[in-house]
């Protein structure tokens, strides 16, 4: 059997199935990268699992210290709160040492250069409709969802150079794994 890529890259905006694809995939032991944020965690979230809850104090001395491959930062309104800064990172460490790993176009476009061929690269098109059902079941009160929704389609409005393009909301994970490898 020929091996194809070294890393899965999943993309997607919010609700189209990232984190399900990324868990099912470590599943079948591929290694998961955990992204360091300093939003708050979501009901359920365990430090260390889905993201490295870290404060901003902390996060820009990563920065100032050369730790990150990559960051970004994201505006953000709760719902009856003042508008705030979220940070996201991936530590160089973290990315090499990886082997499933969820981006955002942003961080995607600052990695993109990095040896393409050695990536497997999902974007999951996942309808809004569909992804506005499962973000209003979430009750996460840390973000609205129309912001959500605006910050998607403009994050998403560039062309992406992607090796496998999802649309069906109910895809199997089996299809992504048996193209990687």
């Amino acid at each position: 059997m020929e091996s194809k890529k070294e890393k899965c890259i999943i993309l997607g905006p919010s609700a189209s199935g990232k984190d399900y694809l990324k868990r099912k995939l470590s599943e079948r032991g591929l290694k998961s990268l955990v992204k360091y944020t300093t939003r708050p965690p979501r009901e359920g979230e365990v430090d260390g699992v889905e993201y490295k809850f870290v404060t901003q104090e902390i996060f820009h001395r990563m920065i100032e210290s050369s730790r990150f491959l990559l960051h970004q930062e994201f505006g953000v309104w709760p719902k009856d709160k003042e508008p705030e800064k979220w940070y996201y990172g991936i530590s160089r460490e973290d990315f090499e040492n990886s082997q499933v790993m969820i981006l955002t176009p942003g961080e995607f476009s600052q990695v993109e250069g990095l040896d393409r061929q050695n990536y497997f690269v999902v974007l999951l098109d996942i309808p809004e409709d569909i992804r506005r059902q499962r973000l209003s079941v979430r009750n996460d009160n840390n973000d609205s969802i129309d912001r959500r929704i605006c910050a998607d389609r403009d994050d998403f409005s560039t062309r992406i150079d992607y090796d496998l393009k999802i649309s069906d909301p109910d895809f199997e994970v089996e299809m992504v794994w048996d193209l990687m490898y």
